[in-house]
C-alpha cells in the first residue's frame, strides 16, 4: 500500500508532466474505465446469473432497464463534457446600466405588441404621453420582442457600482456572467467548474449536467436495487453469510448504493437551483444591482431579479416542450446575455431607488 505522502507524491508528478487539464482528463478516463467495469460485472454476475438460472423474464427485463438508463447518462455526460457554456464574444459592447427614467426603455405594462412587431396600446398617443409621465416606475419593466420583461445585460455590478468588467478577457461582463480560470474565459450563468467534465457548467449545457445528475443517481439506484435482492435471497437460501459471497456483488452493492446517495443530494440541490432560477455561484454570493448610471447600487443575497416562478424557470433551462425534459437534446432559452426579469422584484428595487432619491421618504 501507497503512504499518503507517496500518492501526494504521485498526483504532484502527474500534474507536472500532464498539467491541470491532463489531470482533470485522466479524471474523464476513470469515469469511463468504472462504468465499463460496473456494466460488465453487471451483466455476467447479475443478467447471466437470471438467463442461466429459468428467470429469461426478469434478466431481459434488467438488461433492458439497465441499457436504458446507462446510455441516458453517458449521453448526458458526453453533451455536458462537449458543449461549451457559452461565453460573450469579446466584440460584444454592453449597453449602459438601465436608466429608469429613460422612457424610451421602459415600455408600460398594458402595452403589448402587434403582429406586425409594433407595440401598441387602446390609448392615443398624447395619453400615452402622459400617462407615461405620470406613472410610478414600479409600474414599469424592459420588454423583449415578445413583449417580455428582460435585463438589458447590465443590472448587475460591482460592489462600487462600476461595470463588471474582465481584465482578462478585456469585456464589460454581461449579468450572470463569470470568468473562469480553468478555462480562461469568461462563460454565461457560469453555475461552476466541474473537473470530472473537465468543462464549466453554464447557461448551454446546464440542462446536460443536471440530466448526467438525474439518470446518473437513477442508474446507480438501480445497479444497488437489482442487485441487493437476488444477494439477500441467495444468502437466506443457503444460510452463506453476505460477506462471504462473490466481492464483485459487493462492489456493486456499495458503489451503487454510496453513488446514489451522494448523487441524490446534489441532484436535490441542483433541481432547487433551476426552480429558483439561480446558480450555485448566485446561491453562495452577494449581488448588487443598479438600474441607474449615477443612482445606488443595491445589496443583496436574497433578492433574485431572474426568478420569474418556477414553471418559467424550469422552462428556461429544460424546453418548453415536456416530452424533451429528460432528454439531453435541445437548446435553451435566451441567448445567454440578456434574461427575462421578475417584474415585482423588479418593481421593488425601482421604488426603493424611488425612495432614497426623495427626501419626503426618509424617515
Amino acid at each position: 500500500m501507497l503512504s499518503s505522502k507517496n500518492k501526494r507524491l504521485i498526483t504532484y508528478l502527474k500534474f507536472l508532466i500532464l498539467g491541470q487539464q491532463g489531470l482533470s482528463w485522466l479524471k474523464y478516463g476513470k469515469i469511463l474505465r468504472n462504468g465499463g467495469k460496473k456494466t460488465i460485472v453487471y451483466k455476467l454476475q447479475l443478467c447471466a446469473l437470471y438467463l442461466l438460472n429459468s428467470y429469461p423474464g426478469q434478466g431481459i427485463i434488467c438488461l433492458l432497464l439497465y441499457h436504458i438508463l446507462f446510455i441516458l447518462m453517458m449521453w448526458s455526460y458526453f453533451k455536458a463534457t462537449f458543449t461549451s457554456p457559452g461565453s460573450p464574444t469579446a466584440t460584444r459592447k454592453i449597453s449602459n446600466p438601465v436608466d429608469s427614467s429613460s422612457s424610451s426603455t421602459y415600455i408600460p405594462l398594458d402595452q403589448r405588441r402587434s403582429d406586425s412587431g409594433e407595440i401598441t396600446s387602446n390609448n392615443s398617443q398624447e395619453q400615452q404621453d402622459d400617462s407615461q409621465q405620470q406613472r410610478r416606475k414600479k409600474d414599469l419593466v424592459v420588454l423583449n420582442e415578445n413583449g417580455e420583461p428582460i435585463s438589458l445585460g447590465f443590472i448587475m455590478v460591482k460592489k462600487t457600482g462600476e461595470r463588471r468588467f474582465c481584465q482578462k478577457c478585456g469585456i464589460d461582463k454581461p449579468d450572470r456572467t463569470h470568468h473562469c480560470r480553468v478555462c480562461k474565459k469568461c462563460n454565461s450563468k457560469m453555475d461552476h467548474h466541474c473537473p470530472w467534465l473537465n468543462n464549466c457548467i453554464g447557461h448551454r449545457n446546464q440542462k446536460y449536467f443536471y440530466l448526467f445528475l438525474v439518470w446518473a443517481t437513477l442508474y446507480s439506484f438501480f445497479i444497488s436495487l437489482t442487485t441487493i435482492i437476488p444477494v439477500i435471497k441467495y444468502a437466506q437460501s443457503t444460510n452463506e453469510p453476505i460477506v462471504e459471497i462473490d466481492l464483485n456483488w459487493t462492489f456493486l452493492i456499495l458503489l451503487g448504493g454510496v453513488f446514489s446517495l451522494c448523487l441524490i443530494g446534489f441532484t436535490l440541490f441542483h433541481t432547487n437551483l433551476i426552480l429558483s432560477n439561480q446558480t450555485t455561484l448566485e446561491s453562495l454570493q452577494k449581488r448588487y444591482y443598479k438600474i441607474k448610471e449615477d443612482g445606488d447600487v443595491t445589496k443583496s443575497k436574497y433578492l433574485n431579479l431572474f426568478d420569474v416562478g418556477k414553471r418559467n424557470n424550469w422552462i428556461q433551462v429544460m424546453g418548453p416542450k415536456w416530452y424533451f425534459w429528460f432528454i439531453p437534446i435541445g437548446k435553451p432559452y435566451g441567448d445567454g446575455i440578456s434574461w427575462p426579469l421578475n417584474s415585482y422584484g423588479y418593481s421593488t428595487l425601482c421604488e426603493s431607488v424611488e425612495n432614497l432619491n426623495d427626501p419626503t421618504q426618509i424617515v
